[in-house]
C-alpha cells in the first residue's frame, strides 16, 4: 500500500510541451502547451562527482500523482517544462507503480 499524499501539499504547477521528436530541419519539435496543476517541485540540485569533476544531474524535481495532478499525463524524457519563468528540460521519468497492485501511481521528474 502506497502512502496517499495530501492535495494541500502539492502547491506547484508548471506548463508542460510533450517532445515529439525531431522535424525535418534536424530541430526538436514539441506538442502544444499544457497547464499540469498540483504537483511539488523540489527545486534543488543534485550533482555527481568523477574523475572528470562535478556533473549536473538535475535542477529539480517534479512529483505528479495519479489521483492528484492534473491532467495526469504519460510524461516524456526530452520534453520541456516551464517554471519559474525558466524553461526546463525533462531528463529523467521514474514511474512509480502501486505496491500491490500494478497501477501507475506517480512519476518523479528530474529536470535540467
Amino acid at each position: 500500500m502506497n502512502i496517499r499524499v495530501p492535495k494541500q501539499m502539492l502547491v506547484d504547477s508548471f506548463v508542460y510541451k510533450e517532445y515529439l521528436g525531431i522535424n525535418k530541419w534536424k530541430e526538436p519539435e514539441y506538442g502544444e502547451e499544457q497547464i499540469i496543476e498540483f504537483s511539488r517541485i523540489t527545486r534543488q540540485a543534485e550533482y555527481t562527482e568523477s574523475t572528470q569533476g562535478k556533473k549536473l544531474l538535475y535542477n529539480a524535481v517534479i512529483y505528479c500523482y495519479a489521483e492528484l495532478t492534473t491532467p495526469f499525463l504519460d510524461f516524456k524524457e526530452q520534453s520541456e517544462v516551464f517554471f519559474d519563468g525558466k524553461r526546463h528540460v525533462i531528463t529523467k521519468v521514474i514511474i512509480h507503480k502501486e505496491s500491490l497492485k500494478n497501477r501507475l501511481y506517480s512519476y518523479k521528474l528530474e529536470v535540467v
